[in-house]
């Protein structure tokens, strides 16, 4: 059987999918943003009185940058991911003490459940990977399968005692 404290930590990793994706209504909010500062500006420049016009319009620059690129605060976690992740560190706190291999399947699909639901992608692939050839009972097998499709292509090969968890 598997011992799930063996999984290796990689919280500081990040699906490399993530980096290179670029948000349309965030580009056309930029540009938006751009294009309203300088037709205020544009509209400062245009004062009859050059004791005003020329400081107006630093003030209309230095607030317009400050304004476009504004530093995003995060967001806060939804109740769902957070609820997820103390879901992710009860079932690795019950791990930890575990030296039994009873019960090891069943937490193994709430341990892979419960990363997929947090959004730690790279812990369920390490997981999914480290259960490969492993002997499950048939309900837990196809638990185990059914998440563990989203990641990798899998079959399940019955054998006397249940199925045996593979990847193709």
């Amino acid at each position: 059987m598997v011992h799930l404290r063996a999984i290796p930590n990689r919280d500081n990793m990040k699906d490399s999918n993530e980096d290179d994706v670029f948000n349309l209504n965030e580009i056309l909010l930029l540009l938006g943003k751009l294009v309203l500062v300088f037709v205020v500006f544009v509209l400062s420049l245009r004062f009859p009185v050059v004791w005003i016009k020329f400081p107006l319009a630093f003030v209309v620059l230095v607030y317009g940058w400050c304004w476009i690129f504004r530093a995003k605060k995060k967001k806060p976690l939804s109740s769902n991911r957070s609820s997820a992740s103390v879901k992710v560190k009860q079932i690795e706190a019950r791990q930890i003490g575990a030296e039994q291999t009873v019960g090891l399947d069943q937490d193994a699909v709430l341990a892979l459940i419960a990363y997929d639901a947090a959004g730690e992608f790279g812990k369920a692939k390490a997981l999914i990977q480290q259960l490969n050839g492993e002997e499950f009972s048939e309900p837990i097998g196809k638990k185990l399968a059914a998440v563990a499709g989203n990641y990798f292509p899998v079959e399940l090969e019955p054998t006397e005692n249940g199925v045996r968890f593979k990847l193709v």
